[in-house]
């Protein structure tokens, strides 16, 4: 299957985590949303943060709760094909994770995230 993104760089300490996400291009989605001017849909930055968490904790994720999501601006995957998300993780009672995280590239923030409960 052809996956539309890849996590490049992935660090980790004490609680705080970054990444480097790499988005394909040529991913069929991008064609779609929309034709010509692709943007990445927000559900896949929330799918990149559910993989960044799985690899980090060696366990299945899924959203369990959103408390607070903010898009700031859209990604362009030709014009920003490198994104990075910086954040914290984590763990609560009952096996939960919490996430907060930004998406961003330099200075451009294109979203922020406060408050992801996964389990």
């Amino acid at each position: 299957m052809l996956t539309f993104f890849t996590i490049t760089h992935l660090r980790e300490k004490e609680g705080a985590f970054s990444a480097e996400i790499t988005f394909n291009v040529s991913h069929p989605v991008f064609t779609g949303h929309f034709p010509g001017k692709p943007i990445v849909p927000g559900v896949f930055i929330l799918e990149i943060l559910s993989a960044i968490l799985s690899r980090l904790t060696s366990k299945e994720t899924d959203i369990e709760e959103i408390l607070n999501i903010k898009f700031l601006q859209v990604i362009d995957p030709e014009t920003d094909p490198v994104v990075f998300l910086d954040g914290s993780i984590s763990e609560e009672e009952g096996g939960r994770f919490r996430v907060d995280a930004v998406c961003r590239n330099g200075e451009t923030i294109f979203a922020k995230f406060k408050n992801l409960k996964y389990k």
